[in-house]
């Protein structure tokens, strides 16, 4: 994961370049943090095609609004995922529809354990997708993004009380779909592997 006190000022300088017209500044912003957009906007909707066009409409906005960005409000990662929310929920409203891709796994595990791996990631986004898009949302930025309940809160727009409710309920329901579904207890105590789970 990125250290947000070390990457924050260096990504706010980018903002700023961007908002000044620097080319060069949103290359090294895209290069950064276009896999941690896609990452969310797949987790949430389980297509390849959809995550890659959040992005690309996250990233367009970035150009057009960077000089909207207030760093008084929270980390550059945190705007742009809640940038990424507002795109998710604008197209999975328009579309109304839920797809089946799986993303492209790392080619560097034997051919047993990539199935495994791929099985898993197929059962835990199929599980993910039945919840409803607040606990949703709220496993994908504290689970798989790591985001500090109030970052959380600030993308999502909520108290951190809220955050934390929405989150113990997904973790309860996502638990309680994955035992009824392999018959056996599973336990989400810790944060999921964001590596593992999204591409």
């Amino acid at each position: 994961m990125d250290d947000s006190s070390t990457d924050g000022p260096l990504e706010v300088r980018l903002l700023a370049e961007i908002a000044a017209g620097a080319e060069q500044a949103f290359v090294d912003l895209y290069r950064r943090r276009h896999h941690d957009v896609y990452r969310f906007a797949f987790a949430m909707a389980r297509s390849r095609s959809f995550a890659q066009d959040v992005t690309q409409e996250v990233f367009l906005n970035v150009l057009e609004n960077a000089a909207r960005f207030d760093a008084a409000k929270g980390s550059v990662r945190a705007w742009l995922f809640g940038c990424a929310r507002y795109v998710v929920l604008d197209r999975l409203r328009l579309e109304r529809r839920w797809t089946g891709d799986v993303p492209d796994e790392v080619a560097d595990i034997d051919a047993d354990e990539r199935l495994q791996t791929d099985q898993r990631i197929e059962r835990l986004h199929a599980v993910l997708a039945t919840l409803s898009p607040e606990y949703r949302e709220a496993l994908v930025l504290c689970e798989l993004e790591e985001l500090s309940y109030a970052e959380a809160a600030l993308v999502l727009e909520c108290p951190i009380g809220t955050v934390r409710s929405r989150l113990h309920r997904g973790r309860a329901l996502l638990a309680a779909k994955l035992e009824q579904e392999q018959g056996a207890a599973v336990e989400l105590t810790a944060p999921l592997p964001a590596g593992e789970v999204c591409s």
